[in-house]
């Protein structure tokens, strides 16, 4: 008898092209498929609630797996102790019906990490920016402006194959502390580079190049010459994901 197994997928992202199996190149997907091929004799598809890029880190990533009843143990038990240690698989449990980790998903949220200058300990988590001077009240103007529904292809990357480029911003904001910054953002979906895009357009607009109101242009015209610069991939984290099953 067929059981879905839902999963949480936590990775440092740094040497992985990615979620997503490639022609060539290692990625997370990749490395838990062939240990689940080692464990069960067969190969078997990992589903994840969404793409993150090459060097991207996730804290929260949600991911299933559709084995044979007589399977469930050996997985539960025996995935999460072969897995690389750049991986780790937390709450495997068989999902509810008709639970699917990509649609099935109304939420997402990623964080990206700014530091104040160098830091040798935290720069494979964060970006260490040049200009330790942002203005937090700027930025945080900024994230406020993000929020509800609109058109972000101003602040994608062409190449997704997207239908429609809106998206529903729930969260957007920006805390300051000691160390640096971390940008927070929550949506329905995101696209391709959105979020590494809107931190650089929040950077820009903290180092006082842009007007917080910038934000709102970007949104209207769709312009992606008006939008910052995309970040390295280091400081991105996706920290969670939402599910409708969830939530009733």
């Amino acid at each position: 008898m067929p059981v879905r197994l839902r999963m949480t997928v936590e990775y440092d992202g740094t040497c992985f092209e990615g979620w997503q199996i490639q022609r060539t190149g290692r990625t997370v997907q990749g490395e838990i498929e062939a240990c689940l091929a080692m464990l069960l004799g067969r190969r078997c598809r990992v589903t994840g609630s969404g793409r993150t890029d090459t060097g991207v880190h996730a804290a929260g990533q949600v991911a299933h797996i559709d084995l044979h009843d007589t399977e469930i143990e050996r997985v539960t038990k025996g995935l999460p102790a072969i897995v690389p240690p750049d991986i780790a698989l937390h709450s495997l449990e068989q999902a509810p019906d008709g639970f699917h980790a990509r649609f099935s998903a109304v939420r997402r949220t990623y964080s990206y990490r700014i530091l104040r200058g160098r830091s040798p300990l935290r720069a494979r988590y964060a970006w260490e920016c040049p200009w330790p001077l942002l203005d937090p009240e700027a930025m945080e103007a900024a994230a406020g402006l993000s929020l509800g529904r609109a058109g972000w292809r101003g602040m994608s990357r062409e190449g997704g194959g997207n239908r429609t480029w809106l998206v529903d911003v729930e969260h957007a904001s920006v805390e300051a502390g000691p160390e640096g910054w971390t940008l927070s953002i929550s949506a329905d979906r995101f696209l391709r580079g959105m979020v590494r895009i809107w931190a650089g357009t929040i950077v820009e607009i903290g180092r006082g190049r842009f007007q917080p109101s910038r934000i709102t242009e970007i949104l209207t015209t769709g312009d992606r010459l008006l939008a910052g610069p995309s970040l390295p991939a280091c400081g991105l984290t996706l920290v969670s994901v939402e599910y409708r099953t969830e939530e009733n």
